[in-house]
């Protein structure tokens, strides 16, 4: 590494902290990731979880293949204390917004279950080689993709209201895309019902209502031009469709409900949750607005929700805030520096922390920062900003990085992620996706085949 490189040691990357972005800190000892978390009936064995990321390796009827199952088992054995399973379709029309996307239902239930039972043994094992007790919490992501369907038709994508910004990029006008009407809706709560159910039958220890990055539930949040019962500028309106769906899964099922949720969208007015309306003429964002996001989280803690996963931005809009990254080919270059767009996740969880103490928070943003992630991490948790750190392009890249990290109090430089998309790029393309720089020979085909279009 050179001299320049930011990454070299904890003091450069404290230095460019200090430059860039000087409410991140970094803590010397890492040990205070190795502890229990409690949260309602769950509890973590460690504070730090793997969030939800597909690879497009399903089958064409959703159930896990083989290298589902090794991921999965990877993630296992690397010793995370909190597993959050990757988007999940549930079984209803146009939900799937991808061929290799994972389905639950009757047919895909059984292997389904296979993976999670070895999961668990295979956690348990690698918590006593770590003097830790218990398994991995393992949550699955129930899904519709919203505007994200691949597949486009007069039916589908599916979307919550139009979004010019985002619908021009995804083709949808004309004779392509519908806005789900609200009765579409309230069919598709009960699909969410029956989806939960399965999932607590494979054995998950929760299921999360996905209402992050630009997916249906995350557009009803923000769906502000959206007319009738779930839209318009009424808060009770647009949350009334997440909230009514963790209710309703929680009187069928009794089972434990969380959700992964964008706090802060970041998109121009008059579109976006958490979103203050004001526009910064040098980033063209707008600021944070907490008092929607924290008002929701209290009403997920009145619902008995006992965490949270909390994202920003949205992957194929604004990229930079929901995964920091320097260049990604095929993304637009980022107005912030990427230790800003880490800074926003640190400081947006700690501000709905403070503000609903009683709530768990898993918080993102991490990957960004290489190995020192876990420094930052620990930093965040010292100081109440957060409960759980997650990570998902690092876990792809070292699924082993948990156990690097307990055992060595370090995850050595040459297993990090690089933050260089390419595996977002293949996941995109509905090609098998991984870490092309930790694995080439795996993926350098797929990698050709991008580059060659």
């Amino acid at each position: 590494m050179s001299r320049n490189d930011p990454f070299s040691s904890l003091d450069s990357i404290r230095s460019l902290a200090r430059e860039k972005s000087p409410g991140i800190g970094f803590a010397e000892d890492i040990s205070i990731l190795k502890t229990p978390v409690q949260a309602g009936e769950l509890t973590f064995p460690n504070r730090v979880a793997i969030q939800p990321l597909e690879a497009a390796d399903a089958d064409a009827e959703g159930a896990p293949t083989e290298y589902t199952r090794r991921r999965y088992i990877d993630y296992a054995e690397g010793g995370a204390g909190l597993i959050w399973f990757e988007a999940c379709s549930l079984d209803f029309p146009e939900a799937r917004s991808h061929g290799s996307m994972m389905v639950i239902s009757r047919k895909t239930l059984k292997p389904l279950k296979r993976v999670v039972d070895e999961v668990k043994e295979r956690s348990r094992s690698c918590m006593s080689e770590l003097g830790l007790e218990g398994r991995a919490a393992l949550v699955l992501q129930l899904s519709h993709a919203g505007r994200y369907r691949v597949e486009k038709s007069r039916r589908s994508p599916a979307i919550a209201y139009r979004f010019p910004g985002v619908d021009d990029a995804f083709g949808i006008g004309g004779d392509v895309g519908r806005v789900l009407s609200d009765a579409e809706l309230e069919e598709l709560m009960e699909a969410f019902v029956e989806a939960s159910s399965m999932a607590y039958e494979a054995g998950f220890d929760a299921v999360d209502v996905k209402a992050c990055h630009g997916y249906l539930l995350n557009d009803l949040l923000s769906g502000y031009t959206r007319e009738g019962e779930y839209g318009g500028s009424s808060f009770e309106n647009r949350a009334r469709f997440l909230l009514d769906t963790i209710k309703a899964i929680k009187k069928e099922t009794g089972g434990t409900v969380t959700s992964r949720l964008n706090a802060y969208d970041g998109y121009p007015p008059p579109y976006g949750f958490g979103c203050s309306g004001e526009v910064d003429e040098e980033t063209g964002l707008t600021g944070f607005d907490p008092s929607e996001p924290t008002r929701l989280i209290h009403e997920l803690g009145r619902l008995g929700v006992d965490f949270v996963n909390i994202s920003l931005g949205n992957p194929y809009y604004s990229q930079y805030l929901t995964r920091p990254y320097d260049k990604m080919r095929g993304s637009r270059d980022s107005p912030i520096h990427p230790m800003k767009g880490v800074e926003k996740h640190f400081n947006i969880v700690e501000t709905l922390k403070r503000s609903a103490p009683g709530m768990t928070f898993v918080g993102s943003g991490y990957s960004w920062l290489r190995q020192y992630g876990t420094n930052a991490a620990s930093y965040n948790v010292e100081r109440g900003r957060v409960d759980i750190a997650g990570w998902g392009r690092l876990a792809i890249a070292a699924p082993g990085f948990p156990r690097y990290m307990f055992e060595t109090g370090a995850i050595p430089p040459s297993k990090i992620c690089v933050a260089c998309g390419n595996c977002t790029r293949l996941l995109r393309a509905g090609l098998r996706s991984g870490c092309v720089a930790q694995n080439p020979d795996e993926f350098n085909q797929s990698m050709k085949k991008l580059d060659e279009k």
